[in-house]
């Protein structure tokens, strides 16, 4: 059985743009379908959600997060790192804040400068 931390699920401001309430009612719904019948559900979910991506990046819907924005300025690597840690397992996490850590002493190395 997963650990409690592995099964806690954290969705991005990615997956609650990729979200809709039929395709969350299906997803919830395939443990009580037949197995043949959760596989061929699970990849229509799966095209769905990737037609819905399509569709939002034509539409320039995810430049407004800054996802695929040519215009918005960049994220520091230092938020980026932060914005991951949430869903990385213990090894990734203490990755992390190693990378973390290294980025704080160059910021400050150059606020010094």
């Amino acid at each position: 059985m997963k650990e409690e931390s592995e099964r806690d699920f954290h969705p991005t401001d990615f997956d609650y743009l990729m979200m809709e309430p039929h395709l969350q009612m299906m997803k919830a719904a395939l443990p009580y379908m037949p197995p043949s019948q959760q596989r061929a559900i699970s990849m229509m979910i799966k095209l769905q959600e990737l037609n819905r991506t399509r569709s939002l990046f034509q539409q320039g819907e995810l430049s407004a997060m800054g996802v695929g924005s040519a215009g918005t300025p960049k994220a520091s690597p230092l938020e980026m790192l932060q914005a991951m840690k949430p869903y990385a397992g213990p090894r990734e996490r203490e990755l992390i804040e190693m990378f973390e850590n290294m980025q704080i002493m160059v910021q400050a190395m150059q606020t010094q400068s």
